[in-house]
């Protein structure tokens, strides 16, 4: 199986993918720290407290301590990975793990401000775009990084699908960040809804500008649309059907979890569950975009079939 020209060796593509994983994890953990409110639970930095560098094995400062240590981790494998970018002949490939990089650097750096002192609610805003977008760079690079081209199959059976499906998850994706990162500027003071996921389905009195909440619930109610579109049209297609099934059960389980929320109180673990499946979501959508854009390149380069031989009129032969 010849390798596409995209394909990065061995070593470059193990650092892509845990550079990936990382900052998918750094990612998930920070909202998770949101959802149970364990920021303020190590007041200094890079310490927990001034006093001792790991926390007491106590749950809140153990989660944001984790987050602290997973961030601090990715940080040097984007780095790596947008060093070994370079060598690599792709353009995106070589692009998207230096916009991680700056995604990256960016929400660790308002991160550490954050736990010292306190960000603006537009800020706030930026740090959350920031670390979105080093997730979907990173791991659209890593899964373009290790592109290898398929043995050459009909153009009619494999390319509509992966154009819909990159089009698809591509609007699913834009449309589910802007709806999380304006939940900063309508969450109340202390309000679940500054932190990662969707809207519950209703307006909530405690947070500011009903507008703004409106808003959001039309952007869920666009996103849950384009979403199950994408779980349809993924499902067409061979190759990517396994992603179908994998969003389709976030997907699903994200919206029974915020019922269970709108009509129940609503605790910590509760509360972190929901956000952790918002991001996995996110991170899906940005590697299924990625699958089907590699799958689209790869079919555009099969080689094409010689054309037959050209016969000549019976009258010439005779000749």
């Amino acid at each position: 199986m010849p390798k596409n020209a995209s394909a990065a060796s061995r070593p470059s593509l193990t650092v892509f993918r845990l550079a990936a994983l990382f900052t998918f994890l750094a990612v998930a953990m920070g909202a998770v720290v949101c959802a149970t409110g364990s920021g303020a639970s190590c007041p200094t930095w890079p310490g927990c407290r001034p006093d001792e560098i790991a926390p007491q094995w106590q749950l809140s400062p153990l989660i944001e301590f984790t987050h602290r240590v997973v961030a601090m981790a990715a940080g040097p494998l984007v780095l790596a990975a947008a060093v070994m970018s370079r060598r690599l002949p792709d353009r995106w490939v070589r692009i998207l793990p230096r916009v991680a990089l700056v995604g990256a650097l960016t929400a660790g750096a308002f991160g550490r401000l954050v736990v010292l002192s306190s960000l603006p609610t537009w800020l706030g805003a930026v740090d959350l775009f920031c670390a979105l977008t080093a997730m979907t760079a990173m791991g659209v690079a890593a899964v373009l990084a290790g592109t290898q081209a398929p043995h050459a199959t009909s153009r009619s059976t494999t390319e509509l699908h992966p154009v819909q499906v990159r089009r698809l998850s591509a609007m699913s994706l834009s449309v589910l960040i802007v709806m999380h990162v304006s939940g900063i500027f309508a969450a109340g003071p202390h309000s679940f809804t500054r932190c990662m996921g969707w809207p519950i389905w209703q307006l909530i009195h405690s947070d500011l500008h009903p507008w703004l909440q409106d808003l959001r619930l039309g952007l869920a109610f666009l996103g849950a649309a384009l979403v199950i579109m994408t779980t349809v049209v993924t499902a067409r297609h061979e190759r990517l059907r396994g992603w179908s099934i994998v969003i389709a059960t976030l997907f699903t389980a994200e919206l029974v979890l915020g019922q269970v929320i709108r009509t129940g109180d609503l605790n910590a673990g509760l509360a972190a569950a929901y956000s952790a499946l918002a991001v996995a979501l996110l991170s899906c959508l940005g590697l299924l975009m990625a699958v089907a854009w590699a799958t689209q390149v790869a079919t555009d380069v099969t080689p094409a079939q010689p054309a037959p031989p050209r016969r000549e009129p019976a009258d010439t032969q005779m000749r």
